[in-house]
């Protein structure tokens, strides 16, 4: 992924800088010389864009408005998604399935790796998979979706009629002279590389894709399209190779880094063509600025250590404010054996990443859930069902993402930028505004320094009240992970369930903590469809104000044609020591009152006008 995009933030003032060239380029930030930035690039032009903000925020909207916004992926590809280098037969892959369902571990989506393919040529099923279409139904029928890898390089085999297809319109990269195709060598032998820069080309593989859509894949995992190509030393293509585009050719040097942005569009591009009403599923590895217009991003060949395990939180926040919102990485590690102390670990962080997805290398440690021993699965089963139980909560923030361009998971900078402590804690991060999630990132640690900035703050698990501007010891044995909430958080949570589709919305509880909040979006659609985009939607804004010594929770009036699919908000209000009054549009509403948990909590029927709950001391 090269995105030449910088943030810089200096006494809380923040501004970007982005170079909008995707040639080869060195940035020296103060290396050098300590008061000066020094940008160069191999090729290409100097075509620079200040952003000077004067927040976060700002900076990286406009950012995104210039480059692309991330669009409204499926609601099911926010669930968890196992994957293995080692799912070689349909019976294996229905034995995983299988087995989730029976021990009741929630998950959407099954992934297929290389094995699946008929001599790994792209866009086929092999002799392990002999009637896809009845796999792809009858998984489909329990509740997952399948997802397969699509890697670039089309075997050179005059057999094979999608290179026979693809030569029809030229689509493959060319040698320097241009006289002939370029041939390199994957994981299929020798291949050719198709020239995704072309829009005949594009045109051309979306087709070609279409058959597993009819076959019932849902979603494209683009892999290998660095381009990868075994036959040279810088496993890629060769400098001087020739790419043809509507603005003239290019050599691959210059091209390189838009390789992989290009084909994850020719991957949408092909899903929409294919199926124009659903919304497509693209992941991607590489990628270059605004490549989220188009795909998913995963972290790539992430090892099995607790080095790689720290590398990652840093690396997705700064993927999220490169306009990367929806992003993720190999969970457990590929390369490498995991142990079950770090594989825990590592799922209680990636529960809260917004594309979460494990996998692991051939002959490595299995990391399904079950796979480390019954204690082992019984805390991760409980970190899953907690992701399903916020799920609704982040659908709602990859609302806001595709609106704003703000990431789901932020730095602690995003929104305390004059804090320096805040400004330099890379290992912990924001979901949204409210949640604060501290991942445990050192072997043998049963707790950590969480430094909570300076507001109040509410442990997730004791609902013990901190005042932050401080660091925090935080318990954390090895079921738990140190999570905190904002004063004034308002915190969505649903029931859980055994994938997203059977989830249901008509009960959601509203967790409310003290304190203030400007507002937090409630967002549905149908969750699959491009309806969304005619308008076919419903908001709501939900707001925590002060008026005395008494709080006001405002539910605001909805928004949107669609119809919520809510039927009972149960409201539980936190922080409340002692008897309080509550009152729903003015009139006195009976309360549960958990006095030895400092709660209260009511059931109100749902309503589009607005609701205004007012409590306060009794």
């Amino acid at each position: 992924v090269s995105i030449p995009f910088a943030l810089s933030l200096r006494d809380g003032r923040a501004a970007g800088l982005f170079w909008d060239n995707p040639a080869r380029q060195i940035w020296d930030l103060g290396q050098t010389q300590l008061d000066e930035w020094k940008l160069t690039a191999a090729s290409g032009d100097i075509d620079l864009y200040l952003f000077v903000g004067p927040t976060v925020p700002e900076v990286v909207g406009n950012y995104t408005r210039l480059t692309g916004r991330i669009p409204m992926p499926p609601r099911w590809a926010l669930g968890y998604q196992p994957c293995r280098y080692r799912y070689e037969t349909a019976a294996r892959v229905e034995e995983v399935a299988q087995r989730f369902r029976q021990r009741k571990i929630p998950c959407d989506v099954l992934y297929l790796d290389i094995h699946h393919m008929d001599g790994y040529r792209v866009f086929t099923f092999g002799k392990g998979f002999p009637m896809a279409t009845e796999l792809m139904k009858r998984l489909r029928s329990d509740g997952f979706r399948v997802v397969t890898i699509v890697d670039p390089g089309v075997k050179d085999d005059p057999r094979f009629g999608v290179l026979n297809r693809g030569l029809e319109v030229d689509a493959f990269v060319k040698n320097a002279d241009g006289t002939a195709d370029f041939i390199g060598e994957v994981w299929p032998g020798k291949a050719r590389f198709p020239d995704f820069l072309r829009a005949e080309t594009r045109a051309w593989w979306g087709r070609e894709q279409a058959a597993l859509t009819r076959q019932g894949v849902a979603g494209f995992w683009n892999h290998m399209n660095a381009p990868s190509n075994f036959a040279r030393p810088d496993k890629t293509l060769a400098p001087e190779a020739i790419h043809r585009t509507e603005h003239g050719t290019l050599p691959h040097v210059e091209a390189h880094n838009l390789y992989g942005m290009q084909m994850a569009r020719a991957s949408r591009e092909g899903s929409l063509a294919a199926a124009p009403d659903q919304r497509p599923f693209v992941i991607t590895r590489a990628t270059y600025a605004g490549g989220q217009r188009d795909a998913v991003v995963w972290t790539g060949d992430h090892s099995s250590t607790w080095d790689q395990l720290r590398d990652s939180v840093q690396m997705l926040l700064n993927l999220g404010v490169s306009g990367v919102a929806f992003c993720g990485g190999n969970v457990g590690g590929f390369p490498d054996n995991t142990t079950p102390e770090l594989f825990v670990r590592w799922m209680q962080f990636a529960a809260f990443t917004p594309f979460f997805r494990n996998h692991s290398h051939l002959g490595t440690t299995d990391q399904e859930p079950w796979a480390l021993g019954p204690t082992v699965e019984a805390i991760i089963r409980r970190s899953i069902e907690q992701r399903y139980q916020l799920l609704q909560l982040y659908y709602c923030l990859v609302a806001e993402a595709r609106e704003t361009g703000a990431p789901i998971v932020r730095p602690l900078f995003w929104h305390y930028a004059n804090d320096p402590i805040a400004v330099a804690r890379g290992d912990q991060f924001l979901v949204g505004r409210d949640l604060l999630v501290a991942p445990v990132l050192e072997q043998g640690s049963v707790a950590r320094a969480v430094y909570l900035p300076n507001e109040t703050w509410y442990d997730f698990w004791t609902d013990e009240r901190i005042e932050g501007g401080c660091h925090h010891l935080a318990e954390a044995p090895l079921d738990r992970i140190p999570i905190f909430v904002r004063g004034g958080a308002i915190l969505p949570l649903i029931g859980a369930a055994q994938n997203s589709e059977s989830q249901d919305l008509c009960e959601v509880t509203l967790n409310v903590w003290p304190g203030l909040n400007d507002g937090f979006v409630w967002y549905e659609d149908d969750g699959e469809t491009q309806a969304f985009d005619q308008g076919d939607w419903h908001r709501r804004r939900i707001r925590l104000a002060r008026q005395g010594q008494r709080l006001i929770l405002t539910l605001g009036a909805a928004s949107g044609p669609r119809a919520s699919k809510v039927q009972v908000w149960r409201v539980i209000l936190h922080g409340i020591p002692g008897k309080a009054r509550v009152s729903v549009n003015g009139e006195r509403m009976d309360v549960v009152r958990m006095p030895e948990n400092r709660m209260i909590a009511l059931d109100i029927p749902n309503s589009s006008g607005e609701i205004r709950i007012k409590y306060g001391p009794a």
